[in-house]
């Protein structure tokens, strides 16, 4: 149950989060001001923001690898492993 809650509450802070990245002054008040913004939405205020741009693309990269699927060259936990850490770096348009 106690997992369930945790994930709930991931969920809802995520979907906080997309609603801020959506609108164009909600952005740039979270990029301003972030230990403001994420207090208001009951985020921690210690999160590292990191903003893509036209020249500059952050790769996430987890805190645990799991190192016998690693051993095992399991093809896809790889995948899951990039699709973690290229996140939503990747462009249909190129942001400014």
């Amino acid at each position: 149950m106690t997992q369930h809650t945790f994930s709930s509450n991931k969920m809802e802070l995520g979907a906080k989060l997309g609603a801020i990245l959506q609108d164009p002054q909600k952005r740039a008040e979270l990029v301003e001001s972030p230990k403001t913004t994420l207090a208001r939405i009951g985020a921690n205020s210690d999160l590292t923001i990191l903003a893509d741009t036209a020249d500059t693309v952050h790769i996430l990269i987890p805190a645990e690898v799991d190192a016998a699927r690693v051993a095992a060259e399991d093809e896809a936990y790889f995948e899951e492993l990039g699709r973690q850490a290229l996140g939503v770096c990747m462009y249909d348009d190129i942001p400014e």
